[in-house]
């Protein structure tokens, strides 16, 4: 056997409180743990806002409650009266990458619809006041528009008769 106790059950030297007792307080004393709830929800709506930005409601939606709840948290934790910074600055920036990828995303998507067309469709439409088969000449000419710009066939060919 051996003399010495195992590893980490060494006793507390005389006159010495026991762990986690601060000398000349009787009794048991903890801190109590921060609040990370807020910094979670960041972080939680940041993860989210990263994954759906391209679905534009997600992205503006949870990157802007990201950063929101982002910045709460940073300044509950810079005061010391919450936890979390490290979830509530990853929050932060990744709430802000969601909502410029949103940002992106609408911005290509605008410009896709009006270099393909799609403001004459909608006025079309819009003078067609609900004539449905001057609606299907709007939608017709506006598929021929872009299988002629690029060069794809948005309808199948009818098949060949036998």
């Amino acid at each position: 056997m051996s003399q010495y106790p195992p590893p980490g059950q060494y006793p507390p030297p005389p006159g010495y409180p026991p762990p986690g007792q601060q000398p000349g307080q009787p009794g048991y004393w903890q801190e109590s743990p921060k609040g990370k709830g807020l910094a979670i929800t960041a972080l939680v709506l940041g993860i989210l806002a990263l994954l759906s930005f391209w679905t534009l409601v997600g992205g503006y939606l949870f990157g802007a409650f990201a950063l929101i709840f982002g910045i709460v948290a940073l300044v509950k934790a810079r005061s010391g009266r919450a936890g979390g910074t490290g979830m509530a600055i990853t929050g932060l920036v990744l709430g802000a990458l969601g909502l410029i990828g949103a940002i992106v995303v609408t911005v290509v998507g605008y410009s896709f619809f009006v270099n393909s067309g799609g403001k004459d469709f909608i006025d079309c439409v819009n003078k067609a006041n609900g004539d449905q088969s001057k609606i299907d000449q709007c939608e017709r000419d506006w598929n021929q528009r872009l299988e002629d710009k690029y060069s794809v066939t948005l309808t199948p060919p009818p098949a060949p008769t036998r």
